[in-house]
C-alpha cells in the first residue's frame, strides 16, 4: 500500500498547530509538513481563556462527527493527548470515534502520565481500554504501559525537522539556553538559583538565554532579586526564525527537568550539535547519554547544575564532542524515519482488535 494511501485513512486530532506553541503542536506542525494527505481536526489551542477553550472543544467535536461521517476513507483516528484536561477532553474523541466505527489510536505525550493515571485510575482505565492502540515516546513508557495492561503498544519516536545551521556571532561568552514552559517542573528556577549562587564566577563567562511562556512575572521578578540580569535575557516565547536563531546561537542546552516524556527541545537542540544538561527521568535517558551526548544532574539539585554549566563552560573540546554525540542521537529522529514507524503502525492497527485493560 503507498505512503498516500495509508495517510488517506488516517485522521489527526489534537492541538492546534498552525502556531506550533509546545510539544504536542509542534510534532503536529511537522507531521503535516511530510505527511500529505495531512487530514486533522483541532480540540484546543495554547493560551484560551475558558469560554474560548469551550468553544475550540465543542467546534472540534462538531467537526470530527462531520468529518468522519462525509470522508469515508478514514479508518483511524489518530488522538494526540497529554495528562490531565487534556485526557479528558480527548476522551469525547475517542467515543465519537468510536461509536462511528473507527479505530483510535492514543498517542501519550508529556511526563506527567504516570501521577494522573494514580490518582484516576479506574476512570483512565475505562479510557484506555477503549482504544484500539496506544502510542508511546520511548521503551521506558512502552514498560510503563505494559505494566498496566495495555496490550497494543507501539513506540513512535517524537519527530523533529531538519535543522537550519547558520553561524552567528557569539561575543565570546558561552551561551546555555532553555526553551520551554516556565514552572518548577522544569527545573529554570534552579538554574536561576545556580547561576545567582554563583554570579561573581559567572560573569562576563555565560549568558542563559530563556524562551516560553508560563510564569513569567515569577521569572523576571527571581532575575532581579537574584541580581543577575547580566547573565539571563528572558526571550519570551519565541517563533520559528527566533527558536533557529537561539538554537544557533547556543552553546549548550538546559532543561533539569523533575518530570518529562521525551522533550522536543532537547532533541531539537541536538539535530543543532547542542551538547545538553538535563536529567535522568521519562524518556530522557532514550535521547541524552550521561558523558557521552550531554551531562545529567539530579533534579532540584542547584550545586549539580553549577558544575555542570562551569564544566561546560570551561571546555569548548568537550561541548564539541558531546555535541557532535547529540547530532548522531538526533538523526533517527528525523521526518524520513518517523513516517516509516507511522506506517508500519496503522498497517498493525487495520488487522488488529482493541487493546485490552487487564
Amino acid at each position: 500500500m503507498s505512503e498516500s494511501s495509508i495517510f488517506e485513512k488516517v485522521l489527526f486530532v489534537g492541538m492546534d498547530y498552525k502556531i506550533p506553541k509546545g510539544g504536542i503542536a509542534s510534532v503536529l506542525n511537522t507531521y503535516s509538513i511530510f505527511i500529505h494527505p495531512f487530514k486533522f481536526v483541532r480540540t484546543a489551542a495554547s493560551e484560551l481563556n475558558n469560554v474560548q477553550k469551550v468553544w475550540y472543544a465543542v467546534s472540534g467535536y462538531l467537526l470530527l462527527i462531520w468529518k468522519l461521517f462525509t470522508d469515508r476513507k478514514i479508518e483511524i483516528v489518530h488522538i494526540h493527548s497529554a495528562s490531565g484536561t487534556s485526557f479528558w477532553r480527548k476522551n469525547y474523541a475517542i467515543k465519537i470515534a468510536k461509536m462511528m466505527g473507527k479505530k483510535v489510536v492514543f498517542h501519550c505525550h508529556g511526563g506527567g502520565f504516570k501521577e494522573f493515571r494514580l490518582s484516576n485510575i479506574k476512570k483512565v482505565d475505562v479510557i484506555l481500554a477503549k482504544v484500539d492502540c496506544v502510542v508511546c515516546l520511548s521503551g521506558e513508557w512502552n514498560n510503563y504501559f505494559q505494566s498496566i495492561g495495555c496490550k497494543h503498544i507501539v513506540t513512535i519516536k517524537n519527530v523533529i525537522r531538519e535543522p537550519n545551521i547558520e553561524n552567528v556571532e557569539k561575543n565570546g561568552v558561552v551561551h546555555f539556553l532553555f526553551l520551554g514552559l516556565i514552572c518548577d517542573s522544569k527545573g529554570i528556577f534552579n538554574v536561576l538559583k545556580a547561576i545567582g549562587d554563583h554570579k561573581q564566577e559567572l560573569q562576563n563567562r555565560i549568558v542563559l538565554h530563556i524562551g516560553g511562556n508560563g510564569e513569567t512575572d515569577r521569572l523576571l521578578s527571581i532575575i532581579k532579586e537574584l541580581g543577575i540580569e547580566t547573565l539571563v535575557r528572558f526571550e519570551g516565547w519565541v517563533d520559528k526564525e527566533k527558536k533557529q536563531y537561539l538554537l544557533n546561537l547556543a552553546d549548550v542546552y538546559i532543561l533539569p527537568s523533575f518530570i518529562e516524556g521525551v522533550p522536543i527541545s532537547i532533541l531539537e537542540a541536538e539535530s543543532y550539535h547542542k551538547p545538553v544538561i538535563t536529567t535522568n527521568v521519562g524518556g530522557i535517558p532514550s535521547i541524552v547519554q550521561d558523558c557521552v551526548s550531554g551531562v545529567f544532574v539530579t533534579p532540584g539539585n542547584d550545586k549539580e547544575i553549577y558544575l555542570a554549566m562551569k564544566m561546560m563552560a570551561e571546555s569548548e573540546e568537550l561541548r564539541q564532542k558531546y555535541g557532535e554525540a547529540s547530532y548522531r542521537i538526533s538523526r533517527d529522529y528525523q521526518p524520513e524515519a518517523i513516517k516509516k514507524e507511522l506506517i508500519g503502525c496503522y498497517d498493525k492497527i487495520l488487522k488488529t482488535s482493541n487493546i485490552r485493560i487487564g
